[in-house]
């Protein structure tokens, strides 16, 4: 008999939309400055789009490629009208805790190099590059650690 692997916990849309408007408010209370709150036709393509992958039995491997396009897609499909960003690495961080790890993102360099990355996805609206994923995924990977 195998023993099966724990089934990964994922968040619905409404979540997503709550964190952006939780970030964006925060902003506006630090900074003064004005935020676009709301949501855009994309949001219904994020959820499907992570559920898609990152099945393959092992949950680490899968939390690692559901975490990567989650944060990715985000970024790619706009669905905020601000802090697209920011709502994608949120959120992926506590998808991650949901399902037992944590993303040690320190505030120097690691952080800019995350930044980057997803500035680099957000300049190629054509589409998901292969090459960018894999780099999310090898920055997810190597920085993460179960809790």
């Amino acid at each position: 008999m195998s023993k099966e692997e724990p089934s990964i916990t994922m968040f619905d849309k409404q979540y997503l939309i709550d964190t952006n408007k939780k970030i964006l408010e925060r902003h506006r209370r630090l900074t003064g400055e004005r935020v676009w709150i709301g949501t855009t036709k994309t949001i219904d393509d994020i959820l499907p789009h992570v559920n898609s992958v990152g099945n393959s039995g092992n949950k680490r491997e899968d939390v690692v490629e559901k975490a990567t396009h989650l944060m990715a897609k985000i970024t790619h499909a706009q669905p905020f009208e601000d802090g697209n960003r920011r709502t994608g690495i949120i959120s992926t961080m506590q998808f991650l805790r949901d399902n037992g790890y944590e993303l040690e993102i320190e505030s120097g360099q690691a952080n800019l190099d995350i930044r980057k990355m997803l500035k680099e996805i957000k300049m190629h609206m054509s589409g998901l590059h292969k090459e960018t994923l894999e780099q999310i995924s090898f920055y997810i990977s190597k920085r993460i650690v179960s809790l």
